[in-house]
């Protein structure tokens, strides 16, 4: 049997608290319940995960060290035991922490390498991001709570064409096919596509192998997005954060939901930054806008939409950077 790090039940118990699950909705080990059960469960870490932990590249930027540590043990301390910080991380350390909760509860899942679209050279680039396939009744899904706003709001099955919801009007599907960079077409890859509405054209997300990748595999990879110097994450920041219905836009520091307005409501948007800029989006329209004027006003929508607390030392970090918002 592999050996992987797995977490304590008193540590599984922080992490439910991080991701604001109710005590009475909570499961320690999913082993001998039923499929069905199995499923929803499945479903709604997943839920809570993206609407409350960020999509984010912060340590790149705001850190002295600036180094992306993908064990289980340090993304625990990172993301779990310091909530207050409101921290996240990009593809190789939050879905590496979720792996390791979905493990830890009894669930059947692995981790799978991944090739992000470039729809601007309309090709693949190598392994630089990864995604966990949970098999529930026999039924694999791929789950992926590190793409950002077109990622996957559901465990989606691994079944050729199957449309699923995303945030509407948007839906998303993934084929098994070959990609036009293989010399040898007989090999075949599953596609995750997204369209922003039924009339819209399916857009390749990315796509990942049916092979399982292990540990010193996403050690490898974490380097591309870390140190790359063509990797976009070292030029500027990135945070995404799911939303709910319970949000109040007009709200001047809504924060980040607490259990009942997670549990109790769907998914309908998103909150985005794009180094200097701004947005939350719902059900496919922009609500909100804003265009920073200096790293102070973007620390301060840090905190109030998504939660972040950054200390002084590492917030001065980023003078002289690329990430750094120059007027």
């Amino acid at each position: 049997m592999a050996d992987r790090p797995r977490f304590s039940k008193t540590q599984l118990g922080q992490y439910l608290d991080r991701i604001a699950v109710p005590a009475e909705h909570r499961l320690y080990d999913v082993s001998g319940i039923a499929d069905g059960d199995k499923f929803k469960y499945l479903s709604l870490l997943e839920k809570h995960h993206l609407i409350r932990i960020p999509f984010e590249n912060l340590t790149l930027h705001y850190s002295w060290h600036r180094v992306i540590d993908v064990s289980p043990r340090h993304l625990f301390s990172k993301v779990v035991a310091h909530p207050s910080r409101g921290r996240g991380g990009y593809c190789m350390e939050v879905n590496t922490l979720f792996h390791t909760l979905l493990l830890s509860l009894g669930f059947d899942v692995s981790m799978a390498g991944a090739r992000v679209y470039d729809p601007g050279r309309q090709r693949y680039g190598g392994f630089s991001h990864c995604v966990n396939i949970v098999t529930v009744a026999g039924v694999q899904y791929m789950v992926d709570v590190a793409f950002g706003a077109n990622g996957p709001t559901r465990p989606v099955p691994m079944e050729p064409g199957h449309e699923g919801v995303h945030i509407e009007p948007a839906s998303v599907r993934l084929v098994n096919e070959p990609i036009p960079q293989n010399l040898n077409q007989r090999s075949k890859v599953w596609i995750y596509q997204h369209r922003i509405n039924e009339h819209a054209d399916w857009v390749p997300m990315y796509c990942f192998v049916d092979l399982e990748f292990i540990p010193e595999d996403i050690r490898a990879m974490n380097l591309s997005p870390w140190k790359s110097p063509t990797s976009f994450f070292t030029q500027k920041i990135i945070v995404t954060r799911f939303t709910t219905a319970a949000e109040d836009i007009s709200s001047p520091s809504p924060g980040v939901p607490n259990e009942a307005a997670v549990l109790d409501c769907g998914i309908d948007g998103a909150l985005i930054v794009d180094h200097d800029k701004f947005k939350w989006r719902r059900n496919g329209v922009t609500v909100l806008e804003r265009t920073f004027d200096s790293d102070d006003e973007r620390l301060d929508y840090l905190r109030r939409y998504f939660g972040i607390e950054l200390a002084d030392e590492d917030a001065d970090a980023i003078a002289g950077t690329a990430g750094q918002i120059s007027r």
